[in-house]
């Protein structure tokens, strides 16, 4: 019975236990407390005291934001020459806008890549490595089936390209480049051309998955067809010419800023420029009739005469007046006159 405690001393060991626990709940409460206020002190203050940006390095910055807004205005211009050029191949209105330029890595572009779809991968001499064109499944095919004389369907159920739809994918693949060349022409004289081209993107291995790229997303609109269309730069590819892409260049570049020599290869182009040159001889006017009774040997009396001065077209435009002749054993026009207008011819 000497064991067993009172009723006093078991009130004292509570008390005692409970002493215990509120302290212990004190310091788990300050060690909480000391994040947080590393936390705050750290943070931005309203003031704007100290300013935190996150970094990633397992993903880092490779464009500033001055560089990618230079390649968004490049490749809206690539848009707008590319729309026209898709509209004029599958004889109805395309309109193609820039959805969005980012970084990413190889990786991550290629998982959000739909399989199958439409890869062309090309080179962009004399810049070292391959790129990537992406026409997305939804617009490809309609697209195929346009040029192929439908009225634009889409398919039912995605499939793999045949090889006639390859050959069309190709076609157009290089009327992209050719707009992809000219909206390139004031950072670097680039000439895109085709090494490949695929369906599955898991076997185009341009770079390595971890390898930062610039990817360009476009909005493509075929009637009242919608689909996405993609270009991938890996960072390797523009590295030699990434401090040429500054927007102050590009509207230096705009603002008429040319050099005396850029001004004289431009006149020397055009003055080797061919101009298309005719000279009409008379005109006249015949029924059916008349003419289902001509024959062999039956001579047809123009409005003019061979004194008359003649019409001179440069571009099915009249620009000079002139009289026949013969010069050096050939039939010539002399110029005799030299429009301002049209209204003075």
């Amino acid at each position: 019975m000497d064991d067993i405690l009172n009723q006093g001393e078991i009130d004292a060991l509570m008390a005692g236990l409970d002493s215990e626990m509120n302290k212990a709940s004190e310091e788990s409460v300050a060690a909480e407390a000391e994040p947080e206020e590393r936390e705050a002190e750290a943070a931005p203050t309203v003031k704007g005291e100290k300013k935190i940006k996150r970094y990633d390095f397992k993903r880092p910055d490779r464009f500033s934001k001055d560089q990618l807004r230079m390649l968004e205005m490049m490749h809206e211009a690539f848009a707008r020459h590319f729309g026209t050029t898709l509209s004029a191949f599958i004889r109805t209105i395309a309109e193609i806008s820039v959805v969005s330029v980012r970084q990413s890595s190889y990786g991550e572009y290629v998982n959000g890549l739909s399989s199958p779809t439409a890869l062309t991968v090309f080179s962009f001499e004399p810049l070292r490595g391959n790129c990537m064109l992406e026409f997305n499944p939804s617009i490809i095919f309609p697209i195929i089936d346009r040029v192929l004389g439908g009225p634009g369907h889409p398919i039912a159920k995605e499939r793999d390209l045949t090889d006639i739809e390859q050959v069309v994918v190709g076609k157009l693949a290089v009327k992209a480049l050719d707009s992809l060349r000219d909206a390139w022409e004031r950072v670097a004289r680039v000439t895109p051309e085709i090494v490949n081209k695929e369906t599955n993107p898991q076997f185009v291995q341009l770079v390595a998955p971890s390898e930062m790229c610039l990817v360009i997303k476009f909005s493509l609109n075929v009637k009242e067809h919608k689909g996405v269309m993609s270009l991938c730069f890996p960072y390797m590819v523009l590295e030699a010419v990434v401090q040429k892409l500054s927007t102050q260049k590009w509207f230096t570049s705009n603002s008429g800023g040319s050099t005396p020599e850029t001004r004289q290869n431009l006149q020397n182009r055009l003055r080797t420029t061919g101009l298309p040159v005719s000279v009409q001889m008379g005109t006249l006017t015949l029924t059916a009739a008349q003419l289902m009774k001509l024959k062999p040997g039956d001579v047809i009396p123009l409005n003019k005469s061979v004194s008359t001065q003649l019409d001179v077209f440069v571009e099915n435009k009249r620009k000079f007046g002139g009289k026949p002749g013969v010069h050096s054993k050939r039939k010539a026009v002399m110029i005799t006159t030299v429009y301002a207008d049209e209204s003075e011819a």
